[in-house]
């Protein structure tokens, strides 16, 4: 075997450890790509268990709170307007990261879907109409356009739930 020869064999040797490296990389971004969505889907619903835990905690607050117009919301106390207020924000800063994970590509279509419809049911409640006219600054623009462009899920409102 020549020199020349020797040579060829070692390009081609080295070409395809190249190949070989590129889809194991390939492999092993896309086992880490998985394991990310899991975890984002895991982080999201501990995140809600957490924040459902608060408003199981503030039931009574929380449910006159998105019934509420204008009008029942003035006989709130400044206590319960503050603990309305803060439940609220909490649950939306949840929906808007789960918005903003959507947007990354880490949560598949099925989820969104459950997730989404789930915090439009919330986004359309009276009370909740209520307080983001005051408080939509504090969201992403991006945000803001979902919720305030879709149209309302054909779930019951969480109102309609209450009452049976």
């Amino acid at each position: 075997m020549t020199l020349e020869q020797l040579n060829i064999v070692f390009q081609i040797v080295g070409t395809l450890g190249v190949i070989a490296s590129l889809i194991f990389v390939g492999l092993q971004v896309r086992q880490n790509t998985k394991a990310t969505r899991v975890q984002v889907q895991e982080n999201m619903t501990s995140g809600y268990i957490s924040v459902a835990q608060i408003l199981i905690d503030n039931a009574e607050v929380f449910t006159r709170g998105i019934a509420a117009t204008r009008e029942s919301f003035a006989s709130f106390s400044d206590a319960e307007k503050m603990i309305y207020f803060s439940l609220i924000f909490s649950i939306f800063k949840h929906f808007e990261n789960i918005y903003s994970q959507r947007e990354r590509g880490f949560i598949d279509q099925e989820s969104w879907a459950a997730w989404s419809e789930h915090m439009l049911m919330y986004f359309n409640q009276p009370g909740v109409k209520m307080w983001w006219e005051w408080r939509r600054g504090n969201f992403n623009p991006r945000f803001r356009s979902f919720v305030e462009s879709s149209p309302v899920p054909k779930v019951a409102t969480f109102v309609e739930l209450m009452r049976g």
